[in-house]
């Protein structure tokens, strides 16, 4: 058996602990912006595949509305935003503590979240553009050791 746990991971972004107030269902997703490869067939149906190098892809970072770090989000993307050539260009990190997963690259925030306000509580999704991703590794987590029963 495996095990996943959502509060043993590393988040962080520009210095700042994201691991705070998370949305509950999806509460990160990064995705490519450009298919690493695409083809195109010539008349006669025989197929030629170019390599695509641009390596940005996009991230979704969705917390709750009453979430800290979204007071620490808003102030490096207010400094970005109000910086003659930029502040809030910074490290991600996203880290399996249990596991193998790691996501390294440079991002910053590409546009603050919507404000939606309800009879209950809503979340805040944060949207990044990442640059320069580093180390990517889809990894899996250790079989859980059983203990036996006495």
């Amino acid at each position: 058996m495996k095990t996943y746990d959502p509060k043993r991971y590393v988040i962080s972004f520009a210095g700042v602990d994201l691991n705070k107030g998370l949305a509950d269902g999806t509460f990160l997703r990064i995705s490519p912006m450009t298919a690493r490869f695409t083809s195109k067939s010539g008349v006669d149906g025989e197929v030629t595949r170019t390599r695509r190098h641009d390596k940005r892809r996009t991230g979704e970072f969705t917390t709750m509305q009453t979430s800290d770090v979204n007071a620490r989000l808003s102030a490096i993307f207010a400094a970005d935003t109000d910086a003659p050539n930029g502040e809030g260009v910074g490290a991600l990190l996203v880290k399996d503590l249990v596991g193998t997963t790691v996501f390294e690259a440079t991002a910053y925030i590409a546009q603050d979240p919507d404000l939606e306000l309800g009879p209950e509580a809503t979340t805040r999704t944060w949207k990044f553009e990442i640059v320069d991703p580093g180390q990517t590794t889809h990894g899996s987590n250790p079989d859980t050791v059983a203990t036996p029963a006495t």
